[in-house]
């Protein structure tokens, strides 16, 4: 069979599976352990500021159940953006919007795609995450972003949705989260994506706290 025949069958069988969730209405909406507004304002040497409220359009679209949208910075002063958005179910229509499709909507370019295994501290497992490099004008940011379910993070959409599919299967369930970190350059972006990685392997300890396993 041919690459892409086989890819073409893959792809109609996981559309397939997604409609069959997405018509299983009764499934259990699985509430977030805490809400976000009580997330950590202090992640190791990064303090929180201001957090952003999403305007009632912007939820109507996300569909969101809860989320968290806030600013942090360095001792340096150098900021970066936190946001995570948790889905308690991602039937009737509510689903996770991936920022490869959100970005180019808000006018940011992908200049570099990629993917960084970031180490964690025990007894977390390594992650695989996405990294961007984004241009809007003359302005560039780098993001790493991964989709968080259940426990298990996932960088690729595809994977995320196959296992969002079977634990809908096995545990009735399709609650899930996205987790996105992103800064502005600073120095270059080699330097850039290790601050990020520093973070990251600070704030995931904490998403446990929040987020149903």
């Amino acid at each position: 069979m041919r690459i892409w025949t086989r890819a073409a069958l893959s792809s109609a069988l996981l559309l397939g599976a997604l409609l069959v969730v997405q018509l299983r209405t009764e499934g259990e909406a699985v509430p977030i352990r805490k809400p976000f507004d009580t997330f950590p304002e202090m992640i190791g040497d990064w303090r929180g500021r201001e957090a952003t409220v999403f305007e009632l359009d912007v939820l109507n679209v996300l569909k969101v159940s809860d989320y968290l949208m806030r600013r942090y910075t360095d001792p340096s002063g150098r900021s970066l953006w936190l946001y995570i958005g948790y889905w308690a179910s991602q039937r009737k229509g509510a689903q996770i919007h991936s920022p490869r499709n959100c970005l180019p909507g808000g006018g940011w370019e992908p200049v570099e795609a990629s993917f960084v295994t970031i180490p964690l501290p025990a007894p977390h497992a390594p992650i695989t995450v996405n990294r961007y490099l984004i241009q809007k004008d003359r302005d560039m940011q780098l993001v790493l972003y991964w989709y968080q379910a259940q426990g298990k993070a996932v960088a690729r959409e595809v994977e995320a949705k196959v296992d969002m599919v079977r634990n809908a299967m096995l545990r009735n369930r399709t609650d899930g989260a996205l987790v996105r970190v992103s800064s502005p350059i600073y120095g270059s972006a080699a330097e850039t994506t290790e601050r990020l990685v520093q973070y990251v392997q600070a704030v995931y300890p904490r998403l446990g706290e929040h987020l149903p396993e």
